[in-house]
């Protein structure tokens, strides 16, 4: 709802800060990802919460966000870049009541769980020879 919209003879405001716990609740909520405040946080656009930035038009009721996040080895990135960007968006439009005019995803690495050990699918090198049975 726009800031300068009247309601009961007032208006209605929602910190940027609120909008951040929001989008960060909501990552937090999608599997093999999780915000990173390394890099996202020294931006100085908008808000920063944890790896989230808000960039919020009251007049318009529009917002803009950026996400900095880290996905778990062996994802496949784009799809879980697209899961973030539709909860997000859906999230925010249905809790503010805002437009969401861009959520834009910013992968700044991978993580693994301690638990997991890593196997790579690589095959020896051959020495030339055939294995063959005489």
């Amino acid at each position: 709802m726009p800031e300068d919209k009247p309601v009961n003879g007032g208006a209605i405001h929602i910190s940027e800060d609120v909008i951040a716990e929001l989008a960060r609740k909501t990552i937090q909520g999608i599997p093999h990802i999780r915000t990173s405040s390394k890099l996202g946080s020294k931006f100085g656009l908008g808000r920063k919460s944890g790896g989230i930035q808000v960039s919020v038009e009251h007049s318009q009721g529009c917002i803009d966000i950026d996400t900095f996040v880290l996905v778990k080895y062996g994802q496949r990135i784009p799809d879980l870049a697209w899961d973030v960007q539709e909860k997000i968006k859906d999230n925010l439009e249905r809790y503010t009541g805002y437009n969401v005019r861009a959520v834009n995803v910013n992968v700044q690495g991978i993580y693994s769980d301690p638990a997991d050990s890593f196997t790579m699918d690589v095959e020896p090198e051959q020495d030339g020879q055939d294995d063959e049975e005489d």
